[in-house]
């Protein structure tokens, strides 16, 4: 069973699924909805664990926290790096004709 964002299947269509078929369908589902999804930063991530565990974090479970969120952290420094990297600096042509330098020359 083929995944289709535009034409998804019922809750009932999906219990008449069989459970190998139900499975790939939730594979395909899941792989169609992680290009869309970002993974967390260190703060959100040390955030995230802190409300879930509902009690004080150990050392252990922020330092994994941490290494979660450099990963996301770092992801996100890269695209900054290749979207900056792909930017022209362009300067712009002082000496154009018809250039208004004055106020009086505002009023065509």
């Amino acid at each position: 069973m083929k995944y289709d964002p535009k034409n998804e299947l019922t809750d009932e269509q999906m219990k008449a699924l069989s459970e190998d078929d139900f499975f790939k369908y939730l594979d395909e589902k899941a792989a169609y909805l992680k290009q869309f999804t970002q993974p967390l930063g260190q703060y959100h991530a040390k955030q995230f664990a802190s409300q879930t565990k509902g009690t004080e974090l150990t050392t252990q479970e922020l330092k994994r926290a941490k290494e979660i969120g450099k990963e996301g952290d770092d992801m996100r420094a890269q695209a900054i790096a290749e979207a900056a990297s792909k930017m022209t600096t362009k300067v712009p042509d002082l000496n154009v004709k018809g250039h208004k330098t004055h106020r009086s020359q505002w009023i065509d």
